[in-house]
């Protein structure tokens, strides 16, 4: 009886200590002239301004899973997160967009601590390189300077599937998935930028 009433009790107390927070509610960051805010509501168990950055524990936008750590901060920007998922996979997979208003920056650090990573990034409607339009820090802070309207950024944790690799009963196409994910998205990515700059080049043209 106590191994199946305590989950319950647990998860009550959780909810009762959980602050809950609306699209309208901001927040602020006034020595770096910036707003961060979210599109739709949700709740999280702790939020502080620490060093001009916010920091959320456990949160958990509407209809998503909890993000146990995010840290957020952005100077001269008003930046509006409109979605985060975090994928229940074998490998540690999220991806979050926002809208942004200035020519400033925006930084994210997700609280990952991993060996090897890839980042995907587009901005306004491209997809950018590393060191084009954001950087990465060695503590897996993401900084994002090229942003003028939206953005979206996903992360993917290559190292988790090592073992994977390793199993010589699993099929080629199980041993080599994230190879060949990892070579479909960026062939899709390829293509989708050349498609852009063509039609930038086609545009100015015109």
């Amino acid at each position: 009886m106590i191994a199946l009433v305590l989950p319950w009790v647990c998860f009550i107390t959780q909810a009762q200590t959980d602050t809950a927070f609306k699209p309208t509610d901001k927040f602020d960051i006034p020595a770096l002239n910036s707003t961060i805010s979210f599109a739709n509501g949700g709740s999280y168990e702790r939020a502080s301004l620490e060093n001009n950055a916010w920091k959320f524990v456990n949160l958990r936008l509407n209809n998503t899973g909890p993000l146990q750590n995010l840290t957020v901060s952005a100077q001269d920007s008003i930046v509006r997160i409109t979605t985060y998922q975090r994928f229940n996979t074998s490998v540690t997979a999220a991806r979050l967009r926002y809208t942004v208003v200035g020519l400033g920056k925006q930084t994210f650090n997700f609280g990952f601590v991993v060996k090897e990573e890839s980042w995907s990034v587009v901005l306004n409607g491209r997809f950018m390189a590393e060191n084009e339009g954001y950087q990465v820090s060695p503590d897996q802070t993401i900084t994002v300077t090229g942003a003028t309207a939206n953005a979206s950024i996903s992360y993917y944790n290559l190292d988790a599937l090592g073992g994977i690799a390793d199993d010589p009963n699993l099929p080629f196409y199980q041993k080599h998935s994230v190879a060949i994910a990892t070579g479909v998205v960026v062939t899709v990515a390829i293509v989708l930028t050349v498609i852009i700059r063509r039609r930038n080049q086609e545009g100015k043209q015109g």
